[in-house]
Parts: structure tokens; C-alpha cells; sequence
């Protein structure tokens, strides 16, 4: 598991699959960029959902130390980029119509998501070092609360945003060849965890 924290860049597992970072979202398309977020948030949603199933005994430290790495920087970024590039360009595209004020409530989500993820990090790194886990059925229970709400989250978005954004409409001008949209190798960010 790989994060930088200077550059917002995170990786879990091969960079090919996994990194996000602002300056490779960047360099996509906006439909693509917004894939590759819906993915990450998905694949940390599964990784936390183990997690509540092996509670209390059979939880993998390593595990919840990897994901209390990566959540509070994938969601900045994935807020940061949804806020100053998918959202205006959807309340462009459905302007007049009254839609855009769904991204009033998304954006609302993102704030309620970001708190929830920095009450989880605590309890994953407390359990990732060996913390006994107090109250398991609470855990399980906002593990469960928050990868539901952010998987409904993501579908909204790929059921009602993605549609809407047009792909060739937003692509920036200097679009990167490389195909992975990695800024750099894996094995140049500073390993954590």
C-alpha cells in the first residue's frame, strides 16, 4: 500500500489499477476520471465490508491499517475533483431544469462522508495496532452505515451524473498517453503502513 500524502495521491496494490492522484485525474477525460473514483470508492467499500465481517476476532490488522491510509485521502480527492469539475459540468448540462440541485445534496453528502471516514480511521488504526475491538456490533454497524451510504452515494452519480457529463465535451486538450494514469511509479511514493 503506497500514499503520498504531499500530492494527494493514493495507491493501494499495483499503480495500474489503483493510483489516484489530482494530477492524473487530470490528464482524463472527465467520464473516465469519474470511473476510475466510482472504482476506488467501490473497491475501499468492499475492503471495509470484510472488515466488518471478521469483527471482532478474525480482523486483519494490515488491512485496517491500509484502508485507514487511503480513506481520508481518496475521498479528498475524489470530493475535490467531483466539486471543481463533475459537478459544474453536470448543473451546466441540466441547467433550467431543476436537477442541479442534486449536487446541493451530493456535496452535502461529501461533508457528512468526510466526517464519518475520520471517526472510522481512528477505529481502524486502533484496531489496525492491535486495539482490542470495543463494541463490535457498533463497528460493524458504522462500517456497514458508511459503505452503504457511500455505495448509494457512487450510484447516484453513475445513474444520474455520469450520463449527463459528456465524455468528449470535457476532455482536456493535453490528454496523457499513458494509459494507467499514474503520475509517476508506484515506487517513487513514500511507502506508509
Amino acid at each position: 500500500m503506497w500514499i503520498n500524502q504531499n500530492d494527494a495521491t493514493a495507491c493501494l496494490g499495483p499503480c495500474e489499477s489503483s493510483c489516484l492522484s489530482s494530477e492524473a485525474l487530470g490528464r482524463l477525460g472527465v467520464a473516465e476520471a469519474m470511473m476510475r473514483i466510482h472504482d476506488r470508492k467501490i473497491a475501499i467499500c468492499a475492503e471495509l465490508e470484510t472488515i466488518a465481517d471478521c469483527l471482532p476476532a478474525n480482523v486483519d490488522h494490515m488491512t485496517c491499517l491500509q484502508v485507514a491510509a487511503t480513506l481520508l485521502p481518496t475521498l479528498r480527492l475524489a470530493h475535490d475533483y467531483e466539486e471543481t469539475v463533475v459537478f459544474p459540468a453536470y448543473e451546466k448540462a441540466v441547467a433550467g431544469s431543476g436537477r442541479a440541485l442534486s449536487t446541493d445534496r451530493l456535496r452535502g453528502e461529501h461533508i457528512s462522508d468526510a466526517c464519518f471516514a475520520a471517526d472510522l480511521t481512528g477505529i481502524l488504526l486502533d484496531i489496525g495496532h492491535g486495539g482490542m475491538v470495543r463494541q463490535p456490533e457498533t463497528v460493524g454497524f458504522m462500517l456497514r452505515g458508511f459503505f452503504d451510504s457511500l455505495r448509494r452515494h457512487v450510484a447516484f452519480e453513475r445513474e444520474h451524473v455520469a450520463p449527463l457529463v459528456s465524455y468528449s465535451a470535457f476532455t482536456p486538450p493535453n490528454r496523457s498517453s499513458d494509459a494507467r494514469g499514474c503520475p509517476r511509479q508506484c515506487g517513487a511514493l513514500a511507502r506508509s503502513v
